[in-house]
């Protein structure tokens, strides 16, 4: 989130959101959302989460066309946080005019817990369990049609991410963007068929779902997007890889193992053919760019968590010198 933001949003801000939904202002905790602000309440005894985007962001329209797709899902079976009316029925609230404003929304608090890494990257059950549900999603989309007349959700290459790298790259990493051009117009070339193009999460991995008991429960749809269904495939495998530093060995290990429990997961509820299954690095490279577009723009470079070093400078040399971020064996 950019730090201009964050400057705007205030305390009477956040109480007109959680008065509108029917929650006590007295009563929020700060989650510290990475793009939007984010708070823990409740109402009637029942947890809940706030969550409040800036226009700037998402428009209206978008989050309006994201919570008619997630209650699309919820509906047909999808485990995944149900999107909250307020007590006048309304799915969104804005606060602000013009091209300045916030967007309030609320949605039931997924119960459990989100799992630790270990867990993440070696519990085989979970895994497949998180391919299954990714499945499911798959499935629906194919036949999801949007209410007319209301908005549709942008695809990846709306997606800020990736029309404004130029902007975050510092001029001591321009050595990159000819490459990501490349990369890009790669992408753009590729088919968009009913059975492999479609709406997405879009950013699943162990911080956007909770598990209770076996189940899990996904939240954070902010940026689902038409897409690829082999990106909701790369993205959780990607955070499920070890850094560089641990290892080939044990990158490959680890990779292959979440890979494989994840697809016999997804399989029970959707295929995708091979062919697309043999294009997973191209869209790995897709997450890559995501990333280092993000840390690019939000991330002091001079004061760098390790993890984020390290995967920013493997990154630019996979970028540069045209290497796969994973070899393993996807089909």
């Amino acid at each position: 989130m950019h730090q201009q933001i964050r400057m705007l949003f205030n305390d009477t801000l956040l109480h007109q959101c959680a008065v509108r939904f029917g929650f006590d202002p007295n009563d929020l905790t700060n989650l510290h959302g990475f793009q939007n602000f984010v708070y823990a309440s409740s109402r009637g005894g029942k947890p809940y989460i706030l969550r409040v985007i800036h226009s700037s962001h998402r428009s209206a329209g978008q989050v309006q066309a994201e919570l008619d797709w997630l209650r699309y899902l919820t509906e047909h079976g999808v485990n995944a946080a149900v999107p909250v009316r307020t007590p006048d029925g309304e799915l969104i609230v804005t606060i602000g005019s013009g091209d300045c404003y916030f967007i309030a929304s609320a949605f039931a608090r997924a119960p459990g817990s989100k799992p630790d890494h270990r867990s993440y990257t070696e519990d085989d059950e979970l895994i497949r369990e998180l391919g299954r549900l990714t499945g499911k999603i798959h499935a629906l989309s194919r036949s999801y049609a949007v209410p007319k007349p209301a908005p549709v959700r942008g695809s990846w290459q709306n997606n800020q991410y990736v029309t404004q790298l130029h902007e975050y790259v510092p001029e001591s990493y321009a050595s990159i963007l000819p490459p990501v051009e490349r990369f890009v117009s790669l992408l753009s070339g590729l088919p968009r068929c009913p059975n492999s193009f479609g709406l997405i999460h879009g950013d699943i991995h162990m911080n956007n779902f909770h598990v209770d008991g076996g189940m899990l429960t996904l939240f954070d749809f902010d940026e689902c997007e038409y897409s690829w269904f082999a990106c909701d495939i790369a993205n959780p495998l990607f955070y499920a890889t070890p850094l560089p530093s641990d290892g080939t060995d044990r990158r490959h290990l680890v990779a292959q193992r979440f890979y494989d429990a994840f697809m016999e997961g997804y399989c029970t509820e959707h295929t995708l053919s091979s062919q697309w299954l043999q294009r997973l690095p191209h869209f790995l490279r897709l997450r890559e760019l995501l990333v280092l577009s993000g840390a690019f723009r939000s991330l002091d470079l001079d004061h760098l968590h390790p993890w984020s070093k390290e995967m920013i400078e493997f990154t630019c040399r996979n970028l540069e010198y045209d290497l796969p971020y994973l070899d393993i064996r996807f089909c």
